[in-house]
């Protein structure tokens, strides 16, 4: 539908769950700590987290 008037959205809501910078730098140390280096060629390294709490 054309209305001439522009479009006002809503913003995203925020996520229910964050990321925190510490949980960040906790992945990269697991996966530096197993061989995985940022510019290599391959599978990325997965990490699971467990949800605490």
């Amino acid at each position: 539908m054309e209305t001439s008037r522009p479009v006002v959205m809503e913003p995203d809501p925020a996520p229910a769950e964050l990321v925190l910078p510490s949980e960040v730098a906790a992945g990269i140390r697991a996966a530096r700590s197993s061989d995985w280096t940022p510019r290599s060629d391959g599978s990325p390294f997965k990490l699971r987290l467990s949800a605490a709490g």
